[in-house]
């Protein structure tokens, strides 16, 4: 099992009032599954996922990465796990401006000390029908293409995890369809697990299994 995650409690305080966000919510992840969270607007999709990769900590539950308890993980020891383990694609692309996309994708290789960092960032370019766009600057770049970089650098050190939190949300919808088919392609390629964040029900169906994050608990269902 990749990911097993029990009664994760998380609060934010807002002026007077505490806004309890997640409630006990719970999940599990094996190599080669697609999970989809869904949820109404607010409903803590995207709190749940930065949990899950280490941006937000806890308040309550466990996390348990490959067999490790990752609960009270040190942001220093959440960054190395990312790093080594976790990709996370974001809706917004979070590219770096002045970087290429070679050097964006490079980026994780080069922080973990990859002597093979630009060979294996062009093979990823490649791979997502990039490399002859290489040493274009995000500006450069369509909406599709700075998507499909910014998987190229979440695949980048083969990370046993995806998180994608609204992947295809800023794209028109034949380029999010085209974006989705290379996600689900590079995920069962590298036997890697997928947990999608999405407000879309029919891109949740393409997942194996679906939960409804609803008044801060995960369980099955329809919105």
């Amino acid at each position: 099992m990749i990911l097993n995650c029990q009664n994760i409690t998380k609060s934010f305080t807002q002026g007077p009032n505490q806004i309890d966000v997640l409630k006990g919510a719970s999940l599990s992840l094996d190599s080669k599954d697609t999970l989809a969270v869904v949820g109404k607007s607010g409903s803590g999709k995207s709190t749940l996922l930065s949990i899950l990769c280490g941006i937000e900590s806890v308040d309550g539950g466990q996390i348990h990465f490959e067999d490790r308890d990752i609960t009270k993980y040190s942001q220093q020891e959440m960054t190395a796990l990312r790093a080594s383990s976790i990709g996370v694609v974001f809706q917004q692309f979070h590219l770096i401006e002045h970087l290429n996309a070679l050097e964006n994708t490079m980026l994780p290789l080069e922080i973990a000390g990859d002597e093979n960092a630009r060979e294996k960032a062009l093979s990823l370019l490649e791979s997502v029908g990039l490399k002859e766009r290489a040493l274009h600057f995000p500006n450069q770049l369509s909406g599709g293409e700075k998507q499909r970089v910014a998987i190229a650098r979440a695949m980048s050190n083969r990370p046993k995890l995806i998180l994608a939190d609204e992947p295809s949300g800023s794209l028109d919808e034949e380029t999010g369809v085209s974006i989705m088919n290379l996600l689900f392609d590079l995920v069962e390629k590298e036997d890697m697990g997928l947990i999608l964040v999405t407000h879309e029900m029919q891109l949740a169906k393409r997942c194996k299994r679906t939960l409804v994050l609803s008044q801060g608990v995960l369980k099955e269902g329809n919105l």
